[in-house]
């Protein structure tokens, strides 16, 4: 692949990549900043001689990696409880939509990513796994914990009318 090729493929995937990284930071400029960051990132692997088969999965396992050094960073973690409710429905896209970013950030990174990537971004369970370097039958109890989580969190009081 040349590189106005490889350019024009990362350019295209810019907007999922920025509306990853803004749910997991809880910002949509902090979200900017990593993408740049992602950017920077495969540009340089590229040109160091690195082999994608997949670039999509690969700019994501970049974009995830990138996101959590800044969480980690900023010590942004918030612990939220596991329950015995593992349902496994995807939320409805208008529901995901009107979770605000800060709703996002309560949830534990793995879980936050397997939400973002399946139901934001339409990620199957093994591409979870292989972004977030998980099994996939992590990935997937992330993902229904996440949900889980995410359901009683838009429900609670302070999320009402927001």
């Amino acid at each position: 692949m040349n590189t106005d090729e490889f350019e024009h493929q990362i350019g295209a995937l810019r907007p999922r990549l920025h509306r990853y990284c803004a749910r997991m930071t809880g910002s949509s400029i902090n979200g900017e900043d990593i993408v740049q960051d992602t950017f920077v990132k495969a540009l340089r692997a590229r040109a160091e001689g690195a082999e994608v088969n997949n670039l999509e999965g690969w700019l994501f396992r970049i974009a995830h990696n990138t996101s959590l050094d800044f969480l980690r960073g900023n010590a942004r973690s918030t612990v939220v409880p596991l329950t015995e409710d593992m349902e496994a429905a995807p939320l409805p896209e208008a529901d995901i939509v009107a979770i605000g970013f800060q709703t996002f950030l309560r949830l534990p990174e793995l879980q936050r990513c397997a939400v973002i990537l399946k139901d934001v971004l339409g990620h199957s369970i093994d591409e979870i796994a292989g972004i977030a370097e998980c099994s996939p039958t992590a990935a997937k109890s992330a993902l229904q914990r996440g949900r889980a989580a995410l359901r009683r969190l838009a429900q609670a009081p302070e999320n009402i009318g927001s």
